[in-house]
């Protein structure tokens, strides 16, 4: 391509953002240099989503509305109305939608937000609401009650009243959360607000109640929220009594909202030490509860100490080892890098078996790849509809509370709070909802019951038992479930997977939810449907590829098959990782395996200049 026609297209790319996929079809007649232009467009949004050069004849607009094909569905948590399902009609995918009291907010992959009257996008359902559009999006909420509130992708904070005029409330902002009635905004840089009495303001809280377009600039709409100097608030939540906030340190605060309308413009907050080396990753609040989700990472091998190792060592059968490591005094970094090669496993260690060799430099990759520990939720305040996954209660205290039995190596990407129900949704597309107040009540009525009839039978008289019947009944107390069993049973107690609420028995496609909201009295979800059929039928290669997909291999296994597999030469290996900083990096296999790279950031593997494994694709050709 002329150097000409690539800094048109620069320009196009620009434009392009601003246009539906509808509109960027219709612009393609314009000339044939548009034309060129579109179609470098769209390969580009495939690319984005894995398809890179689909060899087709079919038109893009078919593939886009297959690949595309995000649905919203809702369900009513009382289950008076039967699923059902709300296009669109954006003519481009959908990231994330929210249903508020007063409006509702559709994001798409291009950070264009849509925006309309909830009363109307629930109403007309076979027609396009009226749409206001908004650009360059980066965050939205339809939480409070007459505003609709969203961050641009500059920093600029704006809240849109119910007469849609808008306000500029906050600059340099870098995300935002919201209740019902308040605001909590978190500045990129600390900043000097001219209402407020600090020349180092990082976080602010809105009464937005009270808050209209004659007195945004009021400074008793405005509170500064202070927190230990080093502290970075990462996410706030935001509840009817409290408002808690998470730091990068992973300590968690809290703020009492009693004293939220004292002239006083600061705002002190509480360390809560309960939290403390809980490893919080994330916080969430209901209207009158909260939950924090933490995650412990357990150490790589280049963290061990001496004796760490030694521990390891014992524990995957090197017993006989040990003492040659206690005796070098090596730590976990240099052992992780010296114990792969051979000539250190025959001259160091004394190891010439070839199996435990191979054994050996396994269990070292492995234990170098960052992992975790399972997941713990933690809740607490009212859980007068079960929302807290335990026992009804109008007080719970700081607690564990039960999470739904999720797939091995299954990751949590989403927790939605609504009024009255929490959904969880996850990496695999799982989507499980905590019972309704009406399920606990008459599951524990029918646990009373059974306790009662227990009783009376107790009471009365009792019947002989055969001797086989007693040696049964002996038999079943004495086997003990395993621990695993149990803590399932009590967890799949108070979640329901609904998954597959919206499919019906008859329906063969694949669905994926990517994104899900509780309004008041609905469950939304957003979920891409896979259609083999319409696959088959317009571009088949792109089935072949998704075939293919299907036996990706985890980066530690590719590791491990260009190690010890006979027929590959590691010299042919290239390894693409990527760096914070500086973005795709290459290096050479051989160096790749002694580097401290961590393998969740490795990209790409080429052999011989050809990619062969891809985790944006999820290609895989070994």
């Amino acid at each position: 391509m002329q150097q000409s026609q690539l800094l048109t297209f620069d320009v196009f790319r620009g434009i392009s953002q601003f246009l539906s996929i509808k509109d960027l079809l219709n612009v393609q007649s314009v000339s044939k240099q548009m034309k060129d232009n579109v179609l470098l467009a769209l390969k580009a949004l495939l690319a984005s989503i894995g398809f890179n050069n689909p060899n087709t004849t079919t038109p893009y607009n078919i593939i886009f509305r297959t690949i595309f094909g995000r649905e919203t569905y809702f369900w009513s948590f009382d289950e008076s109305v039967k699923p059902f399902k709300r296009r669109h009609i954006l003519g481009m995918p959908v990231k994330s939608i929210q249903v508020g009291l007063t409006y509702t907010g559709i994001l798409t992959i291009q950070n264009r937000m849509y925006i309309c009257m909830s009363q109307e996008y629930q109403e007309i359902i076979n027609q396009k609401p009226n749409f206001i559009i908004k650009f360059n999006v980066k965050q939205y909420s339809a939480a409070s009650k007459g505003k609709f509130i969203y961050l641009k992708e500059n920093g600029d904070l704006i809240v849109m009243f119910e007469n849609q005029e808008e306000y500029l409330i906050a600059k340099n902002v870098e995300h935002f959360e919201t209740s019902y009635y308040q605001l909590v905004a978190i500045f990129s840089n600390p900043q000097k607000i001219p209402q407020l009495p600090s020349e180092q303001t990082r976080a602010i809280l809105y009464q937005l109640q009270d808050l209209a377009p004659h007195n945004c600039d009021h400074a008793q709409k405005y509170k500064q929220i202070v927190l230990p100097d080093n502290e970075i608030i990462t996410q706030v939540a935001i509840g009817g009594s409290a408002i808690y906030y998470l730091t990068k340190t992973q300590k968690v605060y809290s703020s009492d909202t009693k004293n939220e309308q004292v002239i006083d413009p600061i705002i002190k907050t509480v360390h809560q030490n309960y939290f403390d080396k809980r490893s919080i990753i994330s916080i969430y609040s209901g209207l009158n509860y909260f939950l924090a989700l933490s995650r412990e990472n357990i150490k790589s091998i280049k963290e061990w100490t001496n004796e760490e190792l030694q521990v390891w060592l014992a524990k995957i059968g090197f017993s006989d080892y040990v003492n040659i490591v206690k005796y070098n005094e090596f730590t976990g970094l240099e052992f992780s890098k010296q114990a792969v090669l051979q000539d250190f496993q025959k001259n160091t260690l004394g190891l010439t078996n070839a199996e435990l060799q191979i054994k050996l430099s396994t269990e070292i990759t492995r234990a170098m790849e960052l992992q975790y520990k399972e997941y713990q939720l933690f809740g607490w305040g009212k859980n007068d509809y079960g929302q807290l996954a335990a026992p009804l209660s109008n007080n719970v205290q700081f607690t564990k509370v039960a999470l739904p039995n999720l797939d091995e190596d299954d990751e949590i990407i989403q927790i939605e709070c609504g009024w009255k129900n929490v959904a969880i949704l996850t990496h695999s597309g799982k989507l499980y909802l905590t019972e309704n107040q009406q399920k606990q009540i008459k599951r524990e009525k029918d646990i009373q019951q059974q306790q009662q009839q227990q009783q009376q039978d107790e009471g009365g008289k009792k019947r002989k038992k055969s001797r086989q019947e007693q040696k049964d009944i002996k038999d079943q107390k004495e086997q003990k479930e395993p621990e695993q069993q149990i803590q399932q049973q009590q967890q799949s107690k108070y979640w329901s997977d609904i998954s597959k609420i919206f499919i019906k028995s008859n329906d063969k496609r694949e669905y994926k939810h990517y994104y899900a909201n509780l309004s008041k009295d609905y469950l939304v979800v957003v979920c891409s449907i896979f259609d083999k059929k319409t696959m088959i039928n317009y571009f088949p290669e792109m089935l072949e590829q998704k075939d293919i997909q299907k036996k990706f291999k985890p980066t530690l296994q590719v590791i491990d098959r260009i190690l010890w597999d006979t027929k590959f030469n590691k010299e042919d290996f290239i390894v693409g990782y990527e760096d914070r900083f500086l973005g795709i990096m290459e290096v050479p296999f051989t160096d790749f395996i002694i580097s401290q790279v961590k393998s969740h950031r490795v990209q790409y593997f080429k052999q011989k200049g050809k990619i062969v494994w891809d985790r944006p694709r999820r290609l895989d050709l070994l």
